[in-house]
């Protein structure tokens, strides 16, 4: 027996199937406009940071291949603050966040620590993970429009992007200590960014590895017996979150880091997750005046 529904019916049916197709797509936006005024915040931001410091507090975990915890975390806390210098020849320069350890494990550091192959005790300085959205860098990724979202109760523009650059990898040994090794990836990520709809600020930065990179060791470490010449990066994950900041004296609100998080996975290297925490901002009014958040 064949049933026919009526035509009314068929109707209601197409009408909500194309409603729903068009709420999945996400609405055109001015993506070139968006991120320029994305992009001046950022340069606004660099520009004002400079003068500000906080507490960062880290915990680096190694991990089981079920990804749970493998031993006690390290806890390094130090004292970062945001170095760029634009010139005549170069306005828009990537920003470096410069660190300065105070504690490790709750102790002053010892020389010893620094012979530790964990982040951050290795990295004295960093590359600003907002410099993409520079006017001089945005040329380096493919922008895409991915939708609206909420972050921290605010409307947020999703944008994805990746970067066009195939990945390279800069290899060394620690100095003084060949038991560690330090790379840096250069191209290869792709990402995710929650822009605020009314302010144009960054409230949410996520990064990762388009695919597997391989790693090449230094030739001192390649060649010593049983040892594989290679190491493989298989996930490379961080995700930066933002928030509003207001200092007093005179009033002034920003937009600052308050949390980060890192998976790394490597094959013949183990798994490391990194948990990052920025605390106590103060923000320097003249050379030796200091004001901290309210």
């Amino acid at each position: 027996m064949n049933i026919r529904p009526p035509a009314g019916a068929i109707a209601a049916l197409f009408v909500a199937l194309a409603a729903s197709l068009s709420a999945q797509q996400p609405s055109a936006i001015d993506l070139t406009g968006v991120l320029q005024r994305a992009g001046d915040k950022v340069s606004e931001f660099f520009a004002r940071a400079q003068s500000i410091m906080c507490l960062e507090k880290v915990s680096v975990q190694k991990l089981s291949m079920s990804l749970g915890a493998d031993g006690p975390a390290r806890r390094v806390d130090s004292e970062l603050r945001l170095a760029w210098e634009p010139s005549a020849e170069n306005p828009t320069p990537e920003a470096r966040t410069l660190r300065q350890v105070l504690r490790v494990n709750g102790s002053p550091p010892r020389r010893k620590d620094h012979e530790n192959c964990t982040t951050p005790e290795q990295q004295d300085s960093e590359e600003q993970p907002l410099s993409l959205l520079l006017p001089g860098e945005r040329a380096k990724y493919a922008f895409t429009h991915s939708g609206r979202d909420l972050v921290d109760r605010r409307d947020a523009i999703v944008i994805s992007y990746r970067e066009i650059r195939k990945p390279t990898v800069d290899v060394s040994l620690v100095e003084d200590n060949e038991d560690c090794i330090s790379f840096d990836i250069e191209g290869g990520m792709r990402g995710r960014i929650w822009i605020d709809a009314q302010t144009h600020d960054v409230l949410r930065i996520d990064r990762s590895l388009s695919g597997l990179i391989e790693i090449p060791l230094p030739r001192k470490v390649a060649r010593r017996p049983g040892v594989n010449p290679y190491w493989t990066m298989e996930r490379l994950d961080s995700s930066t979150r933002f928030r509003r900041v207001t200092f007093e004296g005179p009033q002034e609100t920003l937009v600052l880091p308050i949390e980060s998080s890192q998976l790394q996975i490597i094959r013949g290297a183990g798994r490391l997750r990194t948990s990052t925490q920025y605390l106590s901002y103060r923000r320097f009014i003249t050379g030796a005046r200091v004001v901290p958040p309210q």
